[in-house]
């Protein structure tokens, strides 16, 4: 009986990792099985998005080189934190800002520009969200 050439199996060690900690983080902040899989399956589509968010779980920083529509994560993270503080209507994050989860939004706000060919609205760009008298 002979024996047949057998194929290597490969594993991406960097992918269990980092959804290892995205799992993490998922359960951290309170986000759902459904939400965390279906970030995870259109994270592994957008290979641009992919790298920075595994720069930024890998560092704790942001790559902010892949750009949507001209606009990076860096500049999406400091959006959302906007959006945030006009919510409440002051000029700083306090301690109900969970920075986790908007991380997680900005990823996922990332993902949905792109599939959308940027046409999710955009406001806000320039102004800091504060009252002016």
């Amino acid at each position: 009986m002979g024996v047949g050439i057998v194929q290597p199996i490969i594993i991406a060690s960097e992918k269990i990792k980092l959804h290892n900690e995205l799992c993490r983080l998922c359960e951290f902040v309170g986000y759902t099985d459904e939400w965390r899989d279906r970030f995870w399956e259109d994270l592994l589509q957008e290979e641009g998005i992919y790298k920075e968010f595994l720069y930024y779980m890998e560092h704790q920083d942001f790559l902010d080189e892949y750009r949507v529509e001209g606009k990076g994560v860096l500049d999406i993270f400091v959006w959302q934190m906007r959006r945030f503080n006009l919510r409440l209507d002051r000029g700083k994050n306090g301690e109900e800002c969970d920075k986790l989860a908007m991380l997680l939004e900005t990823f996922r706000y990332m993902i949905d520009m792109k599939r959308s060919g940027g046409g999710i609205e955009w406001s806000m760009e320039i102004k800091n969200g504060m009252d002016e008298l």
